[in-house]
């Protein structure tokens, strides 16, 4: 049997390799799309869907052009000096153009996320309230055909939704409000939004409407490489080692590792390490360029998009334990504290207080921010919701703790009472004032509408 051969291998089907294939193909070239997971989507199908452009085409459409100058500011302050200028420079330069062709050329319908705020907006240099942050109009899911039930859904963000809608109806804290029969309507008739929704006009793009092929549960296990060269992969078809040759390249797609704790423990620099992915995100990326003598680009761990995070007992994907990230720290009646008992970080302001989690204690040999708890009281419950108990349900005992004091409650989860005792008065008393004056809580309108 004759070895197969294609132009272009990508490894993974999430934005990365998907827009590989694509572009690939639009040059007269075969692609494959190899995916380890039994469906489509890649972890980019779980997210929210938000890609962040500076100086994108729908800016300039709507009469209200990006400032080049305030972007590049923008994204020196994000690099925060661990930039390589000339990755900088295709970054900025090319996520314009990348954008707008895939709307242009692969049927990708971008909007403008409307008066989305920068991160950081107004505190960091360059920052603007509205226009960077673009998303996918909803779309319909039976326009994939045979892909439409091969194609990964999220547990995470609300299904069959755009961002606008949600913050018209309050954003994450205000659940309870939320428009359910709307999106019992949208679920029905399968209408995806955010990461679901992104990732189905690239799917359509690429497998409905080029014909390009996808393999799904087919890992690649090694790189084939002649004269220091990469020739293409040995992925596992059907559980065979496969030789699968490329003739213009390889192109590794396929995520993080999350699943490899050994991996997540050494470059995250925690010792604990949970993840929201699909299981499947084991650095395989990382083993097959590292097998080859590829070279690693290190970012701070600081820096990266990581949330605290729980698991409801019960709740698996793919058989694995389901965790779900937090964002009900930055709620009204809910701080976050540690094991002293102290408040340490804007707990609406995932950049703050997930650097914090890294803060180590050379001393006491420990990371003093970590673990971190939750705390709230009952005005939280009859409001807000946590994770996915509504106010008046009970949370499961192995997901939250309850007492009748905070010295009873800081006992039970082994936090010093007496430190926790004055954390909580010294917030109040800063709550009646309406001014965190130690962190800045609710300075950041992205946090705020969040």
């Amino acid at each position: 049997m004759a070895q197969r051969e294609v132009d272009l291998i990508a490894v993974g089907s999430g934005l990365g390799g998907l827009t590989a294939a694509i572009h690939a193909h639009d040059l007269g070239g075969e692609a494959l799309v190899l995916e380890k997971a039994p469906k489509l989507g890649g972890v980019c199908a779980y997210s929210g869907g938000e890609v962040f452009v500076c100086c994108n085409h729908l800016m300039e459409a709507e009469g209200n052009p990006d400032d080049p100058e305030a972007a590049r500011a923008y994204l020196d302050f994000l690099a925060g000096g661990y930039s390589d200028p000339e990755l900088a420079r295709v970054l900025f330069e090319m996520g314009p153009v990348v954008s707008q062709w895939v709307q242009e050329k692969a049927g990708v319908r971008w909007q403008i996320i409307k008066d989305f705020p920068d991160y950081y907006f107004p505190h960091a240099p360059g920052t603007i309230a509205h226009g960077r942050y673009l998303e996918p109009e909803l779309f319909e899911g039976a326009q994939l055909g045979e892909w439409q039930h091969k194609t990964y859904l999220t547990p995470h963000m609300p299904p069959g939704v755009t961002h606008e809608e949600l913050f018209e109806w309050g954003g994450l804290s205000a659940m309870p409000r939320w428009d359910f029969g709307k999106m019992g309507q949208r679920i029905a008739g399968d209408m995806r939004g955010m990461g679901p929704g992104m990732m189905a006009w690239f799917v359509k793009a690429a497998m409905v409407d080029r014909g390009i092929e996808a393999m799904v549960n087919t890992p690649a296990l090694e790189l084939l490489h002649e004269g220091g060269k990469v020739v293409g992969v040995i992925a596992s078809v059907d559980g065979t080692p496969t030789p699968i040759r490329a003739r213009k390249g390889v192109v590794l797609a396929c995520g993080g590792y999350d699943w490899n704790p050994e991996m997540a423990r050494y470059f995250e620099g925690l010792p604990d390490w949970k993840s929201m992915t699909q299981p499947y995100m084991d650095g395989d990326n990382m083993v097959l360029g590292g097998e080859v003598g590829a070279a690693f680009a290190g970012v701070p761990s600081n820096n990266l998009g990581m949330f605290f995070g729980y698991q409801v007992p019960g709740e698996q994907h793919e058989g694995k334990p389901l965790w779900r990230a937090t964002w009900e720290g930055g709620f009204p009646h809910a701080i976050w504290v540690n094991k002293a008992g102290e408040r340490f970080a804007d707990e609406s302001f995932y950049r703050d207080y997930l650097a914090r989690c890294h803060d180590w204690d050379g001393v006491a040999q420990e990371h003093p921010n970590y673990p971190p708890f939750m705390v709230f009281d009952q005005n939280y419950r009859d409001r807000y919701a946590f994770c996915s108990f509504m106010p008046g349900l009970d949370v499961p005992e192995t997901l939250l703790k309850k007492a009748d004091t905070p010295r009873e409650l800081a006992e039970k989860l082994g936090i010093e009472p007496s430190t926790f005792e004055a954390t909580l008065d010294r917030w109040n008393s800063m709550v009646a004032k309406g001014e965190d004056t130690d962190y800045g809580r609710g300075r950041y309108p992205w946090a705020m509408m969040m």
